[in-house]
């Protein structure tokens, strides 16, 4: 409860700015620059003298204009923000640029919340949230052109007002040097807060990333997936109550399983399109079951040889359950790489059904 209270006090500060009394608010931003790491550390409330270890942090109302002030916030000690200076830290990300066409691969090297881009006109988003170690790739640009994308937009990091992400972008860009420029949000602080006396009411910080200039390097099309689901339902024509496999590598087998799917509904769904010269379908039936709440998920396909293992999760409804009182005859469809055989199994190893041509 406590947490949710401070949570929605957060999310009122930083959205409307309100002014506590008797106390002070802080924004941070941590800039790991390649050749440096700055926290700009930015104060609002009424002037005051904060303790920061033996130095003094006089905070006074804005003197003059400057291109690192932030409108609402206080000057600090006659100067706009207060500044830190310290080593670079390791990359948060890398993106780079095929050579072929427009794609586009962002790696990331910590959890990002999102990854912008500014290719010399505006900025895009290349991609939303990536854990530490995952790769997205994309096309950004017209196949084969270097027409700039049509989707530009502002930038917007989650513990930073607009006023001062303008600030900061505009400290960016300004030590491009002509090069494009990837700014990678860290859903994490890498920075511990300032240790102020008296403690701030609020203290928010975003961590940004910044590469400049983006290399260019051979990015091969990532690997087609080794399955995709068909179809999958509750409600199959197939009535035996055994579970039931069936592979098919032709398009009269195709069509013979899907007729189980299907049955004499009217009506008759059309088939899904299907390249059997490269790939093969895989119909599993779980059989018939005497109410609703029965349902399976693929938890994931192997294979070896020319055996493909599909591993399915099958959950029954817990006793009491409020289902549909009528029968259901759950099923899945999945296209896979060719093989010769498949077998169906739990998760724990436990074969459900197979079959093979």
């Amino acid at each position: 409860m406590r947490r949710t209270l401070w949570l929605l006090l957060g999310l009122l500060l930083l959205g409307c700015e309100v002014t506590l009394e008797g106390g002070y608010r802080v924004a941070e931003a941590q800039l790991l620059f390649p050749e440096s790491t700055e926290r700009w550390t930015y104060f609002y409330g009424e002037p005051r003298e904060v303790r920061l270890g033996e130095k003094t942090l006089r905070l006074s109302e804005p003197q003059g204009e400057s291109l690192w002030a932030v409108p609402g916030a206080l000057f600090v000690n006659g100067l706009p923000l207060y500044r830190e200076t310290g080593p670079a830290l390791a990359p948060v990300g890398e993106t780079v640029r095929g050579t072929l066409g427009g794609r586009i691969a962002v790696r990331a090297k910590a959890d990002l919340a999102s990854v912008w881009l500014y290719d010399g006109t505006g900025w895009v988003k290349l991609t939303g949230s990536l854990a530490k170690g995952q790769e997205a790739i994309l096309s950004l640009f017209p196949t084969g052109s270097n027409l700039p994308p049509a989707n530009y937009t502002t930038p917007s990091f989650a513990n930073l007002l607009s006023r001062e992400t303008q600030v900061i972008l505009r400290e960016i860009l300004a030590r491009r040097g002509g090069r494009q420029v990837v700014v990678y949000e860290l859903k994490e602080p890498v920075l511990r807060p300032l240790p102020l006396d008296p403690a701030p009411v609020f203290y928010r910080a975003q961590a940004l990333g910044v590469q400049y200039g983006i290399e260019v390097e051979v990015l091969l099309p990532p690997p087609s997936p080794s399955y995709r689901v068909l179809a999958k339902d509750t409600m199959s024509a197939y009535t035996e109550t055994a579970p039931k496999a069936l592979l098919a590598l032709t398009q009269s087998r195709f069509a013979e399983g899907w007729g189980l799917v299907v049955g004499n509904r009217v009506p008759r769904p059309p088939a899904p399109q299907v390249d059997f010269r490269t790939r093969a379908v895989a119909f599993f039936f779980w059989g018939l079951k005497p109410t609703g709440g029965y349902d399976l998920v693929v938890v994931g396909v192997s294979r070896v040889g020319e055996t493909a293992r599909v591993v399915l999760r099958l959950t029954t409804p817990p006793p009491g359950a409020i289902v549909t009182q009528a029968l259901t005859s759950p099923y899945v469809v999945l296209e896979l790489e060719r093989v010769r055989k498949v077998v169906f199994t739990d998760p724990s190893g436990r074969v459900l059904a197979e079959d093979s041509e």
